[in-house]
């Protein structure tokens, strides 16, 4: 009687180990399940950014038990704006199992080859690509690192060499400046009427300035077309 006893209680004991090795198994699953649909999650917004070859590293600085779902999770991801505080959350999608919805918070770090400062350029100076070079760096508290460069763009301020490039230190290049003598054309119905004028102050491709028409005398709102060349703004 005694022996047949040890074997019942041997028995829960292992039943209740694998319930138990069950459990964790469930709560590890689901824990990876979490950070790869975050990792994609980041991976999705880098690619949409321009950047190359993102990485995305993360951790659940506070894992713990969970319960079990008898169907699948779903997992929704709530919050990205701070990749020290990824906010997801994972719902059974069995509604019968009454299992409460589970918040997770990780952190994470991107990395990705982004462009870097090869040669010093002053402020106001245009910035192209035999300035930069890409090298790959963790970008998690620099979000607006760029990985390509768009033509016609200077510096906003100086930048030095080794320096990460950021979309807050380019702006667009200034091709008209105060003073100089410009075209001003007018497209309208296929007939084109040109005439000359200054400047009266500087201005970036496609941006709005003043204009005195050197014929009237006339001050006009001008769209900066390219060096030299403008366009009444009213004609768009």
């Amino acid at each position: 009687m005694k022996m047949i006893d040890g074997r019942v209680r041997r028995s829960a004991l292992l039943a209740g180990l694998m319930l138990a090795t069950g459990a964790a198994w469930a709560a590890a699953d689901l824990d990876q399940q979490v950070q790869d649909v975050a990792r994609q999650a980041l991976l999705d917004q880098a690619q949409q950014a321009g950047l190359i070859a993102p990485e995305v590293q993360l951790t659940q600085p506070a894992p713990r038990r969970r319960p079990t779902c008898p169907g699948d999770w779903d997992i929704t991801v709530q919050d990205t704006r701070s990749l020290m505080r990824l906010r997801l959350v994972a719902r059974c999608a069995d509604d019968a199992a009454r299992v409460p919805p589970q918040d997770f918070l990780l952190r994470a770090s991107l990395s990705a080859e982004v462009l870097v400062m090869a040669q010093p350029v002053a402020s106001g100076q245009p910035v192209g690509e035999a300035e930069v070079q890409l090298q790959r760096r963790d970008i998690s508290q620099t979000p607006d690192a760029i990985s390509s460069l768009e033509a016609g763009l200077a510096a906003r301020t100086g930048l030095k060499p080794g320096q990460l490039l950021q979309k807050r230190l380019l702006a667009a290049a200034i091709v008209v400046r105060r003073g100089d003598t410009v075209r001003i054309q007018a497209r309208r119905d296929g007939i084109t009427v040109e005439g000359r004028g200054e400047a009266l102050e500087h201005g970036a491709r496609q941006g709005v300035i003043r204009v005195r028409n050197a014929a009237s005398g006339r001050v006009i709102q001008a769209r900066v077309l390219e060096a030299g060349l403008v366009e009444p703004a009213e004609l768009r």
